[in-house]
């Protein structure tokens, strides 16, 4: 099991789960757009965004998986920022006249 913290709460985890899932095991919601359980994922849409304040990185949830001693913070000013930005480039190059899923 790969021992770490999310918002100040110690999780505790197998190998190879990723930091969103970690998150979810303990009630703490991402938000998401192009991760799909089951799925391979590839972080494309970028809306998962945390910081790890070990290391003061950002990166997407969806890909990564944990580590022993990750302190993750899911929302604070940096985080939010980062998905404000992720979302209006997702947007900036949508047109909208799509059917879902697009």
């Amino acid at each position: 099991m790969i021992h770490l913290k999310i918002n100040n709460n110690v999780v505790a985890v197998p190998a190879g789960t990723s930091v969103l899932n970690a998150a979810k095991s303990i009630g703490v919601d991402i938000p998401s757009m192009c991760y799909l359980e089951g799925n391979r994922n590839h972080p494309s849409c970028m809306v998962c965004i945390v910081k790890d304040n070990r290391s003061n990185t950002l990166f997407p949830s969806c890909a990564m998986p944990v580590e022993t001693d990750m302190d993750i913070i899911t929302n604070d000013e940096e985080v939010r920022n980062a998905r404000k930005d992720a979302l209006e480039l997702l947007l900036s190059d949508h047109v909208g006249d799509c059917e879902a899923p697009c």
